[in-house]
């Protein structure tokens, strides 16, 4: 079991995004677990810039979509960073893994983010754009 358990590890920390993982100079699963949280710390300081910057960007409608699209976004990446924990559920990696599960899915919405920043022009769909 424990074998499995740092297989699982490893594999895990090899499978997270570069940006969202630092190298971890620690070794015991409470150092792993710290170095995940850091990780999502950093994911989500990530995330709020790109949210901030798009909200001084956009008009007052878009900036209610935007709020609405994020307070509903955010219930859905924790629960599911939860669910994929459940598999460690009770252990001592547990934390490591839902917060590398949440630095992964924040990165990704960053990314999304980043990218309404930079819109094309004549682009209907770029949230950046919407200046109303």
């Amino acid at each position: 079991m424990r074998r499995s358990a740092i297989c699982l590890a490893a594999f895990l920390l090899a499978a997270a995004p570069a940006s969202a993982a630092a190298p971890c100079a620690g070794s015991t699963q409470m150092d792993l677990n710290a170095c995940a949280a850091a990780a999502y710390d950093r994911a989500d300081a990530a995330m709020n810039a790109a949210y901030g910057k798009l909200m001084k960007q956009i008009g007052p409608k878009a900036k209610d979509g935007l709020r609405a699209a994020q307070k509903a976004w955010l219930p859905f990446r924790d629960a599911s960073c939860t669910l994929e924990a459940t598999g460690a559920e009770g252990g001592s990696m547990q934390p490591q893994v839902r917060a590398n599960c949440l630095a992964r899915v924040t990165a990704a919405r960053t990314k999304m983010l980043t990218g309404y920043l930079t819109c094309a022009e004549a682009d209907v769909i770029c949230v950046g754009g919407f200046g109303e």
